[in-house]
C-alpha cells in the first residue's frame, strides 16, 4: 500500500519486518496482508461553514459585522459573474457570487443581528434578498444553457463538457476532452448548493444540477460500464488507489495523468458533498449519498495532506497522522508545497510559471470554510514565515488576497489590516473581499474589539472595471494547462446533445 494506505489501514494488516522494499513516487510502499483492505476514514463536520466560525459569530463585534454587510453591498455592485467567460472562470464568479448570499443570510439571522441598530437589520435583510436573487438570475442562465457556451451532453463518454470544448480540444482548458471538470463543476455546485440553501433552484432546476454532480461524483456504475443505462462513468477523477484525483481527462502524456491544484480538487468533493446535503438529505438513501460525497473529500484532503503538503519530520511528528511522515527527499521537501503531481513524476512547478508563489496559491484556492480542513495550522505557519512573508509585500494584487487569507490562519489580526487595503475588483474571480473579511472574522485568535472602526476601513469599489482575474499572461498560460498543442492523436466524431434532466 501506499503511505496514506499506511495511515489508515489496521496496524495489525501491516507487516513489520520485510526481506522487500518498494520505492515508488509517493514514497515507500507497505507490505499489507489480505487481498481486501478495509479502514475507517473520518468524515468531515464543516457545513457551510465550520463550528468554530458559527461560534464567532454570535460574540463578533457589531460594528466588524456591519463592515462586512457594507462591503457585500457594494461587491453586489462591483464583482458579478460574466457570461460571456468559460466554464472555469464563470464557474469561478458565481462561487463568489453565492459567497456574498451567504455571508448576507448568515449575519442577518436573529441570533447573528440582535446587536445591530434596528436600521442596520432591516437593510441587512434586504441586502440578503437582493443577493440571492442575484445569484438566481445569473446562476439559472447559466443552467438554462441560454450563455453562448453552454454545456452538452457527451454519448459517446458519458459526460457533461461545453459546446465550444467539443468543437475545439483546446478550448476551455481541453473541457470537451475532459480535463479539470472537477475544478470547473467544483464552483458551479457550491453556487448551486449555497442557492438550494436559500432559495428554490432544487425544485426549479435540481435535476440541472445533478447532471453536473453526476458527471464528477457519480457513486454508480462501479465498472464505469457505457451503456444505455449508464450515462455518466464512476467518481470521473477519483483514483481510488492513489487516494486523490487526476485532472488529465483524454490527453495522453509519457509521465501519466496528473493534478496540479489539489485545494480545487477538493473544493470539487466539497461542492458535490453540499449540494447532496441539499438535494438528498430528505429522501430514502439520502444519509448514504451524502455520507459517500463526504468520503470523496475526506480522501482528497488525506491526498493532499499526504501528498501536495511537506514538512520536515520533526515538525510535522507533532501534527495528526496525516503529516507522520516523509515522502520525499529532504531537498525536495524544503519547498513545501508539490505543484504538479503525476503518475511517474512530481514537480515544484505549475503549468502556468515556476514561481513559488504559484506553486503555493494554486494549491489554496479557493477560500472556503473546507480550507480550514485542508491546511493545518502548524503547516500555514511554516509554509508563511519561510514562503510567502518574503514575498508578501510585492504580491501582485489578483493572488494577494489569497496570501491573506493564508495569513490569516495564523495572524487573523494583522491580516485584518492587511485585508483594509484591498479591493474587490483586484482581486482573483473567485474571492472578493466581503469573503476575505468573514474568512478572518471567523479565526480563532481574531480580536475584534482592537480593530479600527468602520469608519477607518478602506474597502471602496467605487469606479470598479470590468471583473478582473489573474493577469492576462497568466490566463493565458493557464489555458494550456493539461493541452499539448503539438499532440495529434485524435478522437472519432462525437456526438452531443444539449444539457437535458437525467434521471
Amino acid at each position: 500500500g501506499l503511505p496514506h494506505h499506511a495511515q489508515v489501514i489496521p496496524a495489525i494488516n501491516i507487516l513489520k519486518d520485510f526481506d522487500l522494499q518498494y520505492q515508488t513516487i509517493k514514497g515507500v510502499m507497505a507490505p499489507i496482508v489480505g487481498n481486501k483492505w478495509s479502514y475507517d476514514e473520518p468524515l468531515t463536520n464543516i457545513e457551510f461553514d465550520d463550528p468554530l466560525s458559527m461560534e464567532k459569530l454570535l460574540s463578533l463585534n457589531p460594528d466588524v459585522k456591519q463592515v462586512i454587510l457594507d462591503q457585500v453591498e457594494k461587491d453586489l455592485g462591483g464583482v458579478l459573474p460574466n457570461l460571456n467567460e468559460d466554464v472555469y472562470g464563470y464557474g469561478k464568479q458565481v462561487a463568489r457570487l453565492a459567497q456574498l448570499a451567504h455571508i448576507a443570510h448568515a449575519l442577518e439571522q436573529p441570533q447573528y443581528t440582535k446587536k445591530l441598530r434596528s436600521n442596520e437589520t432591516s437593510s441587512s435583510t434586504q441586502l440578503s434578498e437582493r443577493a440571492t436573487g442575484l445569484l438566481h438570475d445569473y446562476l439559472t442562465v447559466f443552467l438554462d444553457g441560454s450563455n453562448e457556451d453552454n454545456l452538452v451532453y457527451d454519448i459517446n463518454f458519458g459526460g457533461i463538457t461545453t459546446k465550444n470544448g467539443i468543437q475545439n480540444k483546446e478550448a476551455d482548458f481541453g473541457s470537451g476532452w475532459y480535463n479539470d471538470h472537477h475544478f470547473h463543476y467544483g464552483y458551479i455546485l457550491y453556487a448551486s448548493s449555497i442557492l438550494g440553501k436559500l432559495n428554490t433552484i432544487i425544485s426549479e432546476y435540481g435535476s440541472h444540477v445533478d447532471s453536473i454532480f453526476y458527471d464528477v461524483a457519480h457513486e454508480a456504475n462501479l465498472d464505469s460500464d457505457i451503456s444505455s443505462t449508464a450515462f455518466f462513468p464512476f467518481t470521473r477523477h477519483k483514483s481510488w488507489f492513489d487516494g486523490h484525483s487526476f485532472a488529465s481527462g483524454l490527453f495522453p502524456f509519457g509521465n501519466g495523468k496528473s493534478q496540479e491544484s489539489s485545494s480545487e480538487a477538493v473544493n470539487c468533493y466539497y461542492g458535490a458533498y453540499l449540494w447532496s446535503s441539499m438535494r438528498w438529505r430528505n429522501v430514502a438513501n439520502g444519509g448514504d449519498r451524502i455520507k459517500f460525497a463526504k468520503l470523496l473529500l475526506a480522501m482528497e484532503i488525506r491526498g493532499a495532506k499526504t501528498y501536495w503538503h511537506m514538512l520536515d519530520p520533526s515538525i510535522s511528528a507533532k501534527m495528526d497522522s496525516i503529516h507522520s511522515m516523509a515522502i520525499y527527499k529532504p531537498s525536495f521537501e524544503k519547498s513545501l508545497m508539490v505543484g504538479n503531481l503525476g503518475m511517474m513524476d512530481v514537480t515544484i512547478s505549475t503549468w502556468f510559471g515556476n514561481e513559488k508563489l504559484y506553486v503555493h496559491m494554486i494549491n489554496f484556492i479557493p477560500v472556503t470554510s473546507i480550507t480550514k480542513d485542508l491546511f493545518d495550522p502548524t503547516y500555514v505557519e511554516k509554509e508563511f514565515n519561510t514562503i510567502i512573508k518574503p514575498m508578501y509585500d510585492q504580491v501582485e494584487m489578483a493572488w494577494k488576497g489569497y496570501c491573506v487569507a493564508d495569513r490569516a490562519m495564523i495572524q487573523p489580526n494583522e491580516s485584518w489590516l492587511d485585508a483594509t487595503k484591498l479591493r474587490s475588483y483586484e482581486l482573483d474571480s473567485a474571492l472578493s473581499l466581503s469573503q476575505l473579511f468573514y474568512w478572518i472574522s471567523s479565526m480563532e485568535g481574531f480580536n475584534d474589539s482592537a480593530l479600527p472602526g468602520r469608519d477607518s476601513q478602506n474597502t471602496d469599489t467605487s469606479n470598479a472595471p470590468d471583473t478582473m482575474n489573474l493577469n492576462q499572461q497568466e490566463r493565458m498560460m493557464l489555458h494550456v494547462r493539461h493541452i499539448n498543442a503539438a499532440q495529434t492523436w485524435v478522437l472519432g466524431d462525437f456526438a452531443v446533445h444539449p444539457l437535458v434532466a437525467l434521471t
